[in-house]
């Protein structure tokens, strides 16, 4: 009964709203309330007709309904039907005629067209093709419907042929350059595409953003780096032929920094400098981007440029921070021991003290404190610097960073008490902001290192909701460790191993911690194993034993396929193969085996994308 009700009301409802319609019809075909209640019930069936493709029942409907109404609409799809029942005649006749009488309707000249190409009468489609382009209307939007109704029926083709007519008519501040490029896209025609695009940018500086972004849509679905190795070649051509315009300069900054061409970035940003003076903030965030990805020599690079310009420069500073940054981050990654070398970058942060303001002071003890604890053994003086610096700073941030360091290194020294009120200040001075945290996870971790899984696990719970996907995801992985070994051994013995070792790698006591991690992994568990393995992968790739790291993450996903690290176990792999023992085949089988397998994995999109590079 309550779907028979629900029906008769939907019935009314399509009833008015075709009424509120037909009320629109031309002049001589006003209808009663009961002519214009039964074209609601027609156009409703004869739409169900179409849906269920039965087009002869439809045909008739739709053409009683453009008889009594005059709607544009109904003629339409009184067509689509004889189109659908291969009445091509027919189709050619309502459409010839219904041109006649609506000379500025633009659907049925292009209709023609589509079904003359239908019967293969492809000479007579020319012809008609030749007349719409011969009385193309005035005015953009009439010429864009033209084109949209080309693309409708597939001619795509003649869609460009309209667009590009029709842009030689237009008004001199009026073009279809975005129609071209769009329509060329679709068509993978990405030259052309490009071509357009840049024509448009050329013309209109202001849509700078809006073709960036329809380019990056179209890296995004880019498989094969097809459309960017094409995109790289129009925008180094562009931007030759046209050194002047930095619209073109600064895309190709841009798109170089999605390619990972961060030399290519950089050049770029320095040329548009030397026209304008006005790229040193871009040059900067450039700069510590290389950084970030470990590109130190252009990371040096940038902030020499920046350097080489002066005291009075705003940036100076942050270079003058950044150059010995990159030059200490270069070392470290190189896993080096050389005391003289870690010595001789010190003497440079005590004299650069001097060239810095306020601002970077903070970031220079950072570096130099690093340096003493961990490459010079000299932590009680670190502590001392730091906590001199805390009170000189008066930023909330640099402040936390530097209590942060300072923290660090008494858990190296193992003073533990000072460590967590230290990391608990920044977590309570700082609750929703990243270095809060990042101080709430090493609370929790320090908990674990001692014993307190409790305690460790209540702050981890809140942090796995972290904004900082690098603190989630931390947190996400100790959970899982405290988690999966409880469970297994609730004594918390072997738990209680993998945190110790844990704790010797943290205090970069690398010796110590493998002897405790060969001994999990002869006598351990099936959680507590694959967690040493990895540890002491990690161990042998920080130490560039990489043939013997890659053995030990590729033992974890062959014994261990379902622990909860055999993911990242499998990136490591892989990542080592592509980028250290140059075996690209191999590299591709366990991106694959890690896409194929591990789908919800956090390290599946980075395996594509390095999957799609190699």
């Amino acid at each position: 009964m309550k779907t028979r009700v629900f029906h008769i009301v939907l019935m009314l409802l399509m009833a008015l709203q075709a009424n509120a319609q037909i009320d629109t019809a031309p002049k001589g075909k006003r209808m009663d309330a009961r002519q214009k209640e039964q074209i609601a019930i027609d156009d409703q069936l004869a739409s169900q007709y179409y849906r269920e493709q039965e087009f002869d029942k439809a045909r008739n409907l739709y053409k009683q309904l453009f008889e009594k109404t005059d709607r544009p609409n109904y003629f339409q799809q009184y067509v689509e039907c004889l189109i659908q029942l291969k009445d091509y005649d027919q189709a050619e006749k309502e459409l010839k005629s219904y041109s006649k009488k609506n000379p500025t309707y633009y659907k049925s000249p292009v209709d023609l067209v589509f079904v003359y190409n239908l019967q293969g009468k492809t000479d007579k489609a020319g012809r008609q093709f030749n007349d719409i382009l011969k009385n193309l209307p005035e005015g953009i939007s009439n010429i864009r419907n033209i084109s949209y109704a080309f693309q409708s029926r597939g001619l795509n083709d003649m869609a460009i042929t309209v667009l590009e007519r029709g842009n030689s008519k237009l008004k001199e501040n009026e073009d279809l350059y975005l129609d071209l490029a769009y329509i060329h896209q679709t068509m993978a025609n990405y030259q052309e595409a490009f071509r357009y695009y840049f024509l448009e940018l050329e013309t209109h500086p202001g849509q700078y953003n809006n073709i960036r972004n329809r380019l990056q849509s179209m890296l995004f679905y880019d498989v094969n780096h097809s459309i960017s190795d094409e995109l790289r070649m129009a925008l180094l051509q562009h931007t030759q032929q046209k050194p002047d315009n930095l619209e073109f300069a600064q895309l190709l900054v841009w798109f170089a920094l999605q390619q990972e061409d961060y030399d290519i970035a950089l050049a770029q940003c320095q040329s548009i400098d030397r026209k304008t003076h006005d790229q040193d903030a871009q040059i900067n965030n450039l700069s510590g981007i290389c950084l970030n990805n470990k590109q130190f020599d252009i990371a040096k690079e940038g902030y020499q440029y920046i350097i080489d310009k002066g005291k009075n420069n705003p940036f100076y500073g942050q270079a003058v921070a950044g150059i010995i940054n990159a030059e200490y981050q270069k070392l470290k990654a190189a896993n080096s021991t050389d005391a003289k070398a870690y010595g001789n970058l010190k003497k440079r942060i005590e004299a650069a003290y001097d060239q810095v303001n306020t601002n970077d002071l903070a970031k220079l003890t950072l570096i130099e404190t690093d340096i003493m604890t961990y490459h010079l053994d000299q932590s009680a003086e670190a502590i001392a610097l730091l906590s001199q610096t805390i009170s000189q700073v008066g930023g909330k941030q640099d402040q936390a960073a530097l209590k942060l360091k300072l923290a660090d290194i008494y858990l190296h020294n193992d003073e533990v008490w000072e460590a967590t009120l230290l990391y608990s200040q920044v977590d309570k001075s700082l609750k929703e902001d990243p270095l809060g945290h990042k101080a709430r996870f090493k609370n929790a971790q320090l908990r674990y290192f001692i014993g307190e899984y409790e305690w460790a696990e209540s702050q981890l719970k809140v942090l796995k909701a972290a904004t900082s996907k690098l603190i989630a995801n931390d947190a996400m992985t100790l959970s899982l460790v405290i988690k999966d070994n409880l469970e297994i051994d609730t004594t918390g013995t072997e738990l209680k191993r993998l945190a110790r070792a844990d704790y010797r790698i943290y205090q970069q006591h690398d010796d110590q911690a493998i002897t405790l991690l060969d001994e999990i992994i002869a006598t351990g568990n099936e959680v507590s194993k694959p967690h040493a393995l990895f540890r002491k992968g990690e161990i042998a790739e920080k130490r560039k034993e990489f043939e013997e790291a890659e053995l030990l993450f590729l033992q974890i996903v062959e014994q261990y396929p379902d622990s909860y690290i055999a993911d990242a176990a499998l990136m490591h792999a892989a990542t080592i193969e592509q980028n250290e023992l140059k075996n690209k085949e191999l590299a591709k089988q366990h991106y694959e085996k890690l896409i194929d397998e591990y789908p919800t994995s956090i390290y599946t999109a980075q395996a594509k994308k390095n999957y799609r590079r190699l």
